[in-house]
């Protein structure tokens, strides 16, 4: 978990980074996180994945819009604000022809995305990964 020791507002986002075989979609995302049809929690699950799907967009166009650090390269900006390997997987992803996203949630769009932007995660599945590491509360 990241610990953060500067100014906090009571509004926060949270970048993620998802690698996908395939389309993103509903299905590879549930069964990426191992919740079953029948889940109590589907509903759940289904807003949250509304919730990353409304917000991705290619991650070569995400960093291109990222303006903290004009000077800095893609690799630079992975490796700083994302888990250890993460850039490795995702040169092996493309270089693989596999989907990769950059999205975002914030804590001012709905209960759900507030929940996603008090910590940091990596899921890793067979098909799809996410690293939810960079700003976590």
């Amino acid at each position: 978990m990241k610990i953060r020791y500067d100014f906090v507002t009571n509004s926060s986002s949270t970048s993620f980074i998802i690698i996908n075989d395939g389309e993103f979609n509903f299905k590879t995302f549930t069964e990426g996180l191992g919740i079953k049809n029948d889940s109590a929690f589907i509903d759940l699950f289904r807003g949250v994945f509304k919730s990353f799907k409304n917000s991705l967009e290619p991650i070569e166009d995400h960093f291109k819009k990222f303006r903290d650090y004009p000077n800095i390269t893609f690799e630079e900006y992975i490796n700083r604000f994302y888990a250890p390997g993460t850039y490795d997987k995702i040169i092996a992803a493309q270089n693989a022809g596999k989907q990769v996203y950059s999205g975002s949630v914030n804590s001012d769009r709905s209960e759900i995305e507030s929940f996603f932007c008090t910590d940091s995660y990596i899921i890793e599945s067979e098909k799809m990964f996410v690293d939810g590491t960079e700003d976590g509360w």
